[in-house]
């Protein structure tokens, strides 16, 4: 078995025709509290429920069906050409749920980002289509959880907020709970707020605002790169720049100009720790170019967070974070160890505990609460490389 957890059929009969049962079945995995929906060839329909995955279907999906699926979803009848020729396809769709209105009355809207990619199936072509669900609305700092700490450094006056994680941690929702508070609470930031995203995820036209204006745009669609949509800000006066993933040397240049001349950025990155960050965002540039990028990045980043979701007591899941503010007396002693030793001396800054925290401390703090249990801690802490740490306050 490929899947653990107990099997919800939503009608043991059904089989997927066409759009209407792919409707039924993304719903039907949102009534279940599922982050992740996978049609995949010669698989039943498979749901993520707090990491676990569990069958939706009995009916086993076969390469027509998949096509189907693959065409209703994207609105593409070229699709299967595409994914035939090597192209993966990556898009936001929306699915309207007839049984149920928001505050405004109108038809709940449940969206979905959804990668469509060919692969191999007993010897001939396969299609996987992973579909994450994305909540109506962008959450709150409050419903997530987000530490005071990290909340009040959150919008500087110029600066990156970086917030790093594995695939799956929920670094774009803590982005967008942020976005929300700008946009909603009384904070330094006023004005024009734009969105580079690919593709975008939670929606934000619809939250009111008494103080700011939000763009949002689709890399791909409206414009080609992140770089070029950094740079395409500064020519619009920009209060705030959400910059979806620092993902190659051009976004970060394009970034770290943009800090350079006095904007805040929400951005994120792939990293283990945060310690780890800006080595990471360094080793994307030449070996000529990397102490030059290492200072720029360290110059213009102010708070680097990192998260992990792990199991909650009594089921669901926590997001367990780490942060630390770059202080001018943290850049100072970073510069001073220089990239070659600065992930040593971020861990021992963040050790300290003075304007940030560490994961330790996170894990001892959510396993005194009762959180979470000893083996999760344990798993974290051996993850963030504290292996010989005593799990006990």
């Amino acid at each position: 078995m490929l899947w653990t957890g107990p099997t919800n059929y939503p009608d043991e009969t059904i089989v997927v025709h066409g759009r209407d049962e792919v409707t039924r079945l993304l719903l039907h995995a949102v009534s279940l509290g599922a982050s992740d929906v996978i049609f995949q060839t010669g698989r039943p329909v498979l749901a993520s429920v707090h990491g676990h995955l569990s069958a939706l279907t009995q009916v086993w999906l076969q390469p027509m069906t998949l096509a189907r699926i693959a065409t209703e979803l994207t609105s593409t009848d070229s699709i299967m050409s595409k994914l035939y020729s090597g192209q993966d396809f990556d898009r936001a769709i929306s699915v309207v749920d007839r049984a149920s209105r928001g505050r405004d009355g109108e038809h709940l809207q449940h969206r979905f980002r959804i990668n469509v990619t060919a692969g191999n199936h007993e010897g001939d072509i396969g299609v996987q289509i992973v579909c994450r669900h994305i909540p109506a609305e962008p959450p709150t700092v409050a419903a997530l959880g987000v530490e005071a700490a990290i909340v009040e450094e959150s919008t500087p006056a110029q600066g990156a907020v970086v917030i790093a994680g594995e695939t799956g941690s929920g670094k774009t929702t803590t982005l967008a709970a942020l976005m929300r508070r700008v946009l909603e609470e009384p904070t330094p930031i006023h004005g024009n707020v734009i969105t580079y995203e690919a593709p975008i995820e939670f929606v934000f036209e619809h939250v009111p605002s008494a103080t700011c204006t939000v763009m949002q745009h689709e890399i791909g669609l409206h414009l080609p790169s992140f770089a070029a949509g950094v740079r395409n800000s500064l020519r619009r006066k920009p209060a705030l720049l959400l910059v979806g993933e620092l993902r190659d040397m051009d976004t970060i240049l394009a970034s770290v100009e943009a800090a350079q001349t006095g904007h805040p950025i929400y951005t994120t990155t792939h990293a283990n720790d945060v310690a780890q960050i800006l080595r990471r965002l360094t080793l994307k540039f030449p070996t000529d170019l990397q102490d030059q990028a290492f200072h720029d990045v360290l110059a213009t980043t102010h708070l680097l967070v990192s998260q992990l979701l792990v199991p909650r007591v009594g089921g669901g899941r926590i997001c367990l974070r780490e942060w630390q503010v770059l202080t001018d007396r943290v850049r100072r002693e970073v510069t001073k160890a220089g990239m070659a030793h600065a992930v040593e001396a971020l861990r021992t800054i963040i050790q300290r505990g003075e304007d940030g925290r560490s994961m330790l401390a996170s894990v001892q703090a959510a396993l005194r609460e009762g959180l979470i249990d000893t083996r999760t801690a344990r798993r974290v802490l051996d993850r963030y490389g504290y292996r010989d740490a005593r799990l006990a306050a």
